[in-house]
């Protein structure tokens, strides 16, 4: 949890949070209105065929089921149309994530009026990675697409995890945010627009990768990510209205190679005969 005594202030729809401890000012990243932005210093591409846009602003969404697009709360809305190399689709219904007030809980699913095929979907983390469980230094790679449907991504690491932030008055937001180091010039990769973006675990090059965070804010150096984790009950609830179901996996962490591990089964017994 983030110390209390924040500043917080909401300007022309843009929320402005800042903890007295870790001095972080989180931006919802954008109005509707306005463009999607390539990422800050990234590689340009169209491998990540699940990831598309989301009305006529260019905010992103992921394809994680034939009807579902999964987006971060503040960009949700109905009657608008979700884009992708897979193909595109209405948006007939918005559900956000319980509790969802920017920026608690900014996590939301769209319901498509028909579905776009895909041969797999990108599978989703089921375990919330936090400091404890060693976020920090975690290799992933940001990808979201441009108004102009062409995407990009940058490769980074996970700076930080936690859980809540402080709000005025002494109460807090639960966010469930993963946090990424900056870019080259110092400024946060995420840009206007950028909302509803993907991270992946480690440098992919594809969508059908271990997602682990939807783009939700930045502040002047570091990005934010809403772990879908956090939230599998609601996810799973929620898609099995339509008969629908998400793809989970146990962690982001990578499982050591089997020739790793029958390294360190020699080195034990070596160690064990030694001892004999």
């Amino acid at each position: 949890m983030l110390a209390s005594s924040p500043l917080h202030v909401r300007t022309q729809g843009v929320f402005i949070l800042r903890s007295a401890f870790h001095n972080w000012a989180i931006v919802a990243l954008l109005a509707l209105s306005t463009q999607a932005h390539a990422l800050n210093g990234a590689s340009t591409g169209n491998s990540y065929v699940h990831l598309g846009t989301i009305g006529t602003g260019g905010l992103d969404g992921v394809l994680i089921a034939p009807n579902w697009v999964l987006t971060a709360g503040h960009v949700a809305q109905t009657g608008i149309t979700f884009s992708s190399n897979l193909g595109s689709a209405t948006v007939d219904a918005a559900y956000r994530a319980p509790g969802f007030g920017f920026p608690a809980n900014d996590l939301a699913l769209l319901h498509l009026s028909s579905a776009i095929d895909a041969d797999s979907f990108p599978t989703l983390n089921a375990e919330v990675i936090d400091n404890d469980s060693a976020a920090e230094g975690l290799p992933v790679t940001i990808a979201v697409t441009a108004q102009s449907g062409t995407q990009s991504h940058a490769y980074t690491t996970v700076d930080a995890a936690f859980d809540e932030v402080a709000l005025e008055g002494d109460s807090t937001a639960t966010v469930w945010y993963l946090a990424t180091g900056s870019a080259a010039n110092g400024s946060p990769y995420l840009q206007g627009g950028d909302s509803g973006g993907a991270l992946f675990a480690g440098q992919v090059g594809s969508s059908q990768s271990l997602l682990i965070g939807i783009a939700s804010a930045t502040d002047g150096s570091l990005s934010y990510f809403v772990q879908p984790g956090a939230y599998r009950e609601w996810l799973d609830a929620t898609l099995a209205t339509s008969g629908q179901r998400a793809l989970w996996n146990v962690s982001a962490v990578p499982e050591p190679s089997a020739a790793w591990l029958l390294c360190a089964g020699l080195a034990v017994l070596a160690w064990r005969r030694r001892l004999d």
